[in-house]
C-alpha cells in the first residue's frame, strides 16, 4: 500500500540521527513504523542504535507510544529454524560475516525493549525485490520454519499490520514467505 492509498497514513523522510528531526516528525502520529536504509559497511557502526534512541526519545517527546521496527532473523538461531540454519548456517556463516551490522541491530533492539513504547521488533530474513506474494508467514518470540526470505512489500505490509496488532506488542516477529 502506497502512502498515497490510504488517508491515515503518512510518510516522513528525515535524518534518523537527529532527534528533533524524530520529533518533528512524531508529532500527531499514532504510531512510528521504522524502516533504515541497507547499511553497506564493512567496519562497526551504530547507525541504527543511534536511530532507535533518536526514534524513541523524539517519540517520548511526541506522546507517540507505538512503534514498529525492523530487525534481521539472521541475529538470532533457535526455535523455529531447521538444524542446518540454526547449527550451520546462522552461527558459522551469516553471524561472522554480519557481525558489525549484527551486533548494531541487537543494540537497536535493546533500546527499544528498555524504553517505554509499545513497541514491535520485526525480524526479516533475506528480502527480495520479487512481486508480493500477498501472504507472509509470521512467528511470535521464534523463527519461521524454512523461513529464508521475505519480499520488501510483503515485509512493508507486515509492518503496517503490525501497527494495530495488540497481540504483537512487546514481542519479537520473526516473518517470512
Amino acid at each position: 500500500m502506497a502512502a498515497g492509498e490510504d488517508s491515515q497514513l503518512r510518510t516522513v523522510v528525515v535524518d534518523l540521527t537527529a532527534a528533533r528531526n524524530q520529533r518533528r516528525a512524531a508529532g500527531g502520529a499514532a504510531s512510528a513504523p521504522d524502516r533504515h536504509h541497507r547499511f553497506t559497511g564493512k567496519g562497526a557502526t551504530t547507525v541504527r542504535t543511534d536511530a532507535a534512541r533518536s526514534i524513541a526519545e523524539a517519540m517520548a517527546t511526541a506522546g507517540v507510544k507505538r512503534l514498529v521496527i525492523v530487525s534481521n532473523s539472521a541475529r538470532v538461531a533457535g526455535p523455529g529454524d531447521d538444524w542446518f540454519t540454526r547449527f550451520v548456517v546462522k552461527p558459522l556463516i551469516l553471524r561472522p560475516l554480519l557481525r558489525h551490522s549484527l551486533a548494531d541491530m541487537a543494540a537497536a533492539e535493546q533500546v527499544v525493549r528498555d524504553s517505554a513504547l509499545d513497541w514491535t521488533v520485526v525480524r526479516a530474513p533475506h528480502l527480495t525485490d520479487n512481486a508480493a506474494k500477498g501472504s507472509y508467514r509470521t512467528a511470535m518470540e521464534r523463527n519461521v520454519l524454512f523461513g529464508v526470505r521475505v519480499t520488501r512489500d510483503d515485509l512493508a505490509t507486515c509492518l503496517l499490520d503490525s501497527v494495530t496488532d495488540g497481540s504483537a506488542i512487546r514481542k519479537h516477529v520473526n516473518i517470512a514467505n
